[in-house]
């Protein structure tokens, strides 16, 4: 029997508590958080009978070095975020909790275009760490080849997923291999 490596929206079985904005917007509840988001990222919270947006502020991550950046940032620090109550919550998160349902232990959410900066419903996905990792790769790859040449057609669009890794294992300065499916 082969389990599967991810899921995204709409999540089998999974029906996500929704309500509307006063201008028809659907949102729907991160559970176990105050949170309620839009399918375009916009996060809000319902207090009494008043809906008030936040902002998804600041960058939270692991620290590196200690450093500190101008605005108060360690260097390093990644995953945009809210903060309620004294806890911060990463919004590709909240995201993934209101519209797909609780994240199994283990698992993470994926960005598919690689973008922390963009947790739109489309561009998320809960996967398997190993499949992240696969992803990340990939991913990697695809820049290595874009800078490696300029030549359109030869992008990392036009190439297949082994054509890739190939390029990525050549290029590789830390030494891993990785391998295709």
């Amino acid at each position: 029997m082969e389990t599967r490596k991810f899921y995204g929206y709409p999540r089998e079985g999974f029906v996500p508590e929704t309500k509307q904005l006063p201008d028809g917007t659907l949102v729907a509840h991160a559970d176990k958080t105050p949170f309620w988001c839009t399918q375009d990222g916009r996060v809000f919270v319902l207090q009494g009978n008043n809906w008030s947006q936040r902002k998804v502020s600041g960058l939270i991550g692991h620290p590196a070095y200690g450093r500190r950046q101008p605005g108060g940032c360690h260097s390093g620090e990644r995953y945009p975020h809210l903060g309620h109550a004294g806890k911060n919550y990463t919004a590709h998160k909240l995201m993934a909790l209101a519209w797909m349902g609780p994240i199994p232990e283990g698992w993470e959410v994926d960005h598919l275009n690689g973008n922390i900066l963009d947790w739109r419903l489309e561009n998320l996905q809960v996967v398997t760490p190993e499949e992240n990792r696969k992803r990340a790769v990939i991913l990697r790859a695809r820049r290595m080849v874009a800078r490696q040449d300029n030549d359109p057609s030869k992008g990392p669009k036009n190439m297949k997923p082994e054509e890739l890794l190939a390029l990525f294992n050549a290029y590789n300065v830390a030494g891993d291999v990785y391998e295709g499916e």
